[in-house]
């Protein structure tokens, strides 16, 4: 056989090998996704039985912390306090009205104010219940939560806020601060691979990651946990995408991501907490000032 034969036979093998391995990939994951419709549709509809019994709230077990611990000697940085916020004044109604999905921002950078009225929106203490003595009883939240139990940690990827290290932050409602979880120059394009390279993820100032911690929720709902926290993450995003619109920004919610890419990036373990949900935040491209 010519040499050129040769050579192009070898190459159609490879080529050959290679979808066939494709092929097999994508029939595994179709595996993985072979569940009945009426099993899915169970979450949704939530356990037919009596759960409550069956609570670790109801055995007496202790109840899980609200929300994660903050590192010794981990940087904080304090955010405008809400009450000193000046943003938001647009009516609720022509907040809705206005709401779109942007897919394409300007290189315009976030500022504080904004940053921490957009964090307040979704998840921000919005009023605290004390006891006669002083003592908190409860902290309420701008997103409502089955049974106060909070199951949602706010990580936000940062690439342009004024005065703000590029990297990886986690809220903190409490106290109205972000933590820094590491510092990363690269972190928009990392963060963009691990979403299938969406260009969105790229040119966003900020994006807005909600993970999961089931047990928190768990404790108190066992079987109805996961629809309820499915249902919370829609709570938080839909506070941001309104809070944006009320500032001129614009928000995209996405769920396009890689679960074990994006949990390694936040630093999470994607058994106990992962990630949920995400939302891109900037200002609509072409609205430069």
């Amino acid at each position: 056989m010519p040499v050129a034969g040769a050579c192009l036979m070898l190459a159609l093998g490879f080529a050959a090998c290679d979808s066939s391995h494709k092929q097999r990939d994508a029939e595994r994951i179709r595996e993985l996704n072979e569940i009945p419709i009426a099993q899915l549709r169970v979450m949704l509809k939530g356990f037919p039985g009596e759960w409550r019994a069956d609570s670790d709230a109801i055995r007496g077990k202790h109840e899980p912390p609200y929300g994660k611990p903050v590192p010794p000697g981990a940087k904080l940085i304090t955010l405008v306090p809400p009450t000193q916020l000046r943003l938001g004044d647009m009516p609720v109604r022509d907040a809705i009205a206005s709401r779109r999905s942007i897919r394409e921002f300007a290189d315009d950078a976030i500022f504080p104010e904004e940053l921490s009225y957009l964090l307040w929106a979704t998840q921000g203490i919005t009023a605290v219940q004390r006891d006669e003595a002083g003592g908190i009883v409860q902290r309420f939240r701008a997103a409502p939560s089955a049974g106060a139990r909070y199951p949602l940690e706010t990580y936000i990827a940062i690439s342009r806020v004024q005065g703000v290290a590029a990297g990886i932050y986690r809220y903190l409602p409490n106290e109205h601060q972000i933590l820094l979880v590491r510092e990363d120059a690269e972190v928009s394009g990392k963060l963009m691979t691990a979403c299938y390279g969406n260009p969105a993820i790229g040119s966003a100032p900020v994006v807005f990651i909600w993970s999961a911690t089931p047990y928190r929720t768990e404790w108190k709902y066992t079987y109805l946990a996961h629809r309820m926290i499915a249902m919370e993450a829609g709570h938080a995003c839909e506070n941001l995408c309104l809070a944006a619109v009320s500032c001129q920004s614009g928000v995209c919610p996405m769920l396009s991501y890689h679960q074990p890419k994006v949990d390694e990036l936040l630093g999470l373990d994607g058994q106990d907490e992962f990630t949920i949900y995400l939302a891109c935040v900037g200002k609509p491209k072409g609205e430069e000032k």
